[in-house]
């Protein structure tokens, strides 16, 4: 029943979408699709379409691309994924840097927003500025294609027992 449910809800989205609408469609459906193959921790990360890697022991960088599945009405990239993106870097750089039985939760973020998010793809890039046994706090900065920096971030987080 649910498959059906499923099917035609898409059907009918097809039915009536433009072109954009059909590339959003796609891009989401990929998404799941990559987090049921393990490709993404995270339904967010998949919907974002996200690519990162740390780039040293104290840097990792996260990249989505830019399209109208994260804009504003403004036609511009949504403030909130720009805070997921940041959050994602962030956070990312934390887990991979802690033991396996150890997991790290954002306790406090501060953003500030510089510039409109705009151009092809965003780039964050997140750095370790304090590590303690129960406490990091890392620093984040996101670019957009020309370099301009478009958003600069702290972030704490508080270091848990990882749930098995």
């Amino acid at each position: 029943m649910e498959n059906e449910s499923i099917h035609t809800l898409i059907s009918q989205i097809l039915d009536e979408a433009n072109e954009q609408e059909k590339h959003s469609l796609r891009f989401l459906l990929e998404g799941v699709l990559k987090k049921q193959q393990d490709y993404y921790k995270t339904y967010l990360a998949g919907f974002m379409g996200i690519r990162s890697k740390k780039l040293d022991e104290d840097t990792y960088e996260s990249i989505i691309p830019n399209q109208e599945l994260v804009h504003n009405p403004l036609h511009i990239v949504h403030g909130g994924i720009t805070a997921s993106l940041i959050d994602i870097a962030m956070g990312s750089l934390v887990h991979q840097s802690l033991p396996s039985d150890k997991a790290a939760v954002t306790s406090e973020m501060n953003i500030h927003f510089l510039a409109k998010g705009d151009g092809h793809e965003l780039r964050c890039q997140s750095h370790v500025v304090f590590k303690g046994d129960e406490r990091w706090v890392v620093k984040a900065n996101v670019y957009r294609d020309d370099l301009k920096l478009i958003a600069t971030a702290t972030g704490n987080f508080m270091v848990i027992p990882r749930k098995v």
